[in-house]
């Protein structure tokens, strides 16, 4: 089934977006959409394996910024002392778009560090909002220390996402 329709742009975000929304609105009870989604990403993808290892290295790199900013107090999930299950499934959900539908970002790390700074602040001031995450700080002053580790963090990961397997990233689109 290595179609390659899982790197679709369209595809690739909307799945992402249902695993946002999935995850954000129904944290612990989404894991079985989450763990659908990452299997149907890597059975319609032309290089599961790869991909496989891209999103398992990008993601954890991803959930331990999120272990230490919990450990730190920035992050409460409830009484648990460590982030959730569900939070690691979508980081791994998110690193399934940094070849494909954020390919655009390749070779644009300012770009990359603005867009991401303020779409990474914003995420989890939304999902804040929501009631997934709460914040140790109040909004402004959270954003602002969101905005700066995601201004690092998405360049980071993107430029990561390209390191093993180059030749495979065009084409999202």
């Amino acid at each position: 089934m290595k179609s390659g329709l899982s790197q679709k742009f369209w595809v690739n975000q909307a799945g992402f977006q249902l695993a946002w929304w999935c995850a954000i609105l129904f944290t612990s009870q989404s894991l079985p959409v989450l763990i659908i989604l990452l299997l149907l990403h890597f059975l319609f993808h032309r290089h599961p394996l790869n991909e496989a290892y891209v999103v398992l290295a990008c993601g954890l790199i991803g959930f331990s910024v999120d272990l230490l900013l919990t450990a730190a107090g920035l992050f409460r999930f409830g009484s648990a002392a460590l982030p959730p299950l569900w939070l690691l499934l979508l980081w791994f959900c998110f690193s399934a778009t940094l070849r494909q539908s954020l390919s655009f970002f390749h070779n644009r790390r300012m770009l990359a560090s603005v867009c991401g700074g303020i779409s990474g602040g914003l995420a989890y001031i939304a999902a804040a909002k929501l009631g997934a995450v709460s914040i140790g700080l109040s909004t402004v002053p959270g954003f602002l220390v969101l905005m700066f580790i995601w201004m690092g963090l998405f360049p980071l990961q993107i430029w990561l996402s390209t390191r093993q397997f180059p030749g495979e990233v065009r084409g999202a689109y």
